[in-house]
């Protein structure tokens, strides 16, 4: 009994050695392990060869568990997203905006679209009648800068008398008569020194309707320009 007694002791020593040894080669391999909570604990009787083993190999796959664990673990956990304070704030001016434009459009949607009443004007105030003086001289100055070195062509003349006539009209609306229809006509043709005559009959109110008229010419053509302004009753 004693001879046994030695035998199981000397032999739980080897495999002592021999389990601790085997959790320092697995630390050298993954250094993240501790070899300290693999210490095997002895039996009453005394462990065997296969119980050391098993208590290693248990060791072993506790550690490599838990390591797989907590890998997962962080793989799987996300950081907590932090809130960018200037994203916040334009984000807040924007919805306010549009809560802003809603609001107008719905005021205009409810409110009722004004109706004006007839003035029943049929004359033009003092200082707005038409002035032909005014509206001739300005025909003169935009056709000899426009035709000054403008030689005649059936194909760009025409081109020609509509961009003049769009630009006198405009002229002519901004130098201010309300309520007055505006009618520009513009004849160019090729001056071969011949006779030219041009008539035109209007049914107006002589005493707020009138006309201006200005004849442009050079070595190549003759442009006549006829602007009419009729007040609008």
């Amino acid at each position: 009994m004693s001879y046994g007694s030695i035998s199981m002791k000397t032999s739980m020593s080897a495999n002592e050695r021999l389990t601790i040894q085997a959790l320092k080669d697995h630390d050298k391999v993954h250094p993240k392990m501790s070899a300290s909570g693999a210490t095997p604990v002895k039996e009453p009787h005394g462990p065997t060869k296969a119980a050391s083993s098993r208590i290693s190999v248990s060791s072993r796959r506790s550690h490599t568990s838990g390591e797989q664990t907590s890998s997962r673990s962080d793989k799987n956990s996300h950081p907590p997203t932090k809130l960018n304070y200037f994203k916040f704030v334009l984000a807040t001016k924007a919805w306010r905006q549009q809560a802003k434009d809603r609001s107008i459009r719905s005021e205009k949607l409810s409110k009722p679209v004004v109706k004006y009443e007839n003035t029943y004007k049929t004359e033009p105030e003092d200082g707005q009648l038409f002035a032909p003086g005014r509206v001739e001289q300005m025909i003169k100055e935009t056709l000899e800068h426009r035709l000054k070195t403008v030689k005649y062509s059936s194909d760009k003349s025409r081109i020609i008398a509509t961009e003049l006539t769009a630009d006198i009209k405009s002229k002519v609306k901004a130098m201010g008569f309300p309520r007055y229809k505006i009618v520009c006509n513009i004849i160019i043709t090729e001056n071969k020194r011949q006779g030219l005559e041009v008539a035109s009959r209007c049914i107006w109110n002589q005493q707020t309707d009138n006309f201006a008229s200005y004849t442009y010419r050079n070595a190549s053509l003759i442009a006549i320009a006829n602007v009419h302004g009729v007040y609008f009753e």
